[in-house]
């Protein structure tokens, strides 16, 4: 993103847009990366993890890797594993609707440290968020969350320290949903 390059490099620099890989370019790049690793990769399963990546090829080449761990030799009608810190993520998300506590942002605080000490990107890990995060909310509060989602991650782009703005996002997060469930209660009590 041209964002994160300070403003008297970017003005130096000629911006170069490349479209992202064709599924046929990733799946073509995943059986010569394999054939280069001795591996023998079925194209019906590098097709199918090419969609799967959404046209990233570093996605699609840790999917690769992903289903290599899991089964070798390939077969054909093998499942496409998503990768571990993608579910450790959904998890994550999980944990922070089921409860809304000092202890819990403790508990979210230390695996959001683990995302981060395993090389996953800040912003990857506020769009799984959200997407975990909105999928439990109804439209007005999904719009809100939205939009304090944008606000954490641009402050993400101007500060450098990831861990306070994704631990403020969760925490006001926790806030904001914690609220809802109350005025959800209370207006189903009268």
């Amino acid at each position: 993103s041209p964002s994160k390059v300070i403003p008297a490099v970017r003005s130096r620099c000629l911006g170069v847009r490349v479209s992202a890989p064709t599924l046929e370019e990733i799946s073509a790049i995943l059986v010569q990366t394999c054939r280069n690793e001795h591996l023998q990769l079925p194209t019906e399963l590098a097709q199918r993890i090419a969609e799967q990546s959404g046209r990233n090829l570093r996605r699609a080449l840790l999917l690769c890797e992903a289903c290599r761990v899991q089964q070798y030799p390939f077969s054909v009608d093998q499942p496409v594993q998503e990768c571990d810190w993608e579910g450790y993520l959904k998890q994550t998300g999980y944990l922070i609707v089921e409860q809304q506590s000092p202890k819990r942002l403790l508990e979210i605080r230390v695996r959001l440290y683990e995302l981060l000490t395993r090389c996953i990107p800040a912003d990857v890990i506020f769009k799984g968020l959200l997407g975990q995060l909105a999928a439990n909310c109804d439209g007005s509060l999904k719009v809100e969350v939205t939009s304090l989602a944008a606000t954490y991650e641009h402050r993400l782009q101007l500060g450098n320290k990831t861990i306070y703005h994704l631990e403020a996002f969760v925490a006001k997060f926790m806030s904001i949903y914690k609220r809802f469930l109350e005025e959800s209660i209370k207006d189903m009590a009268y």
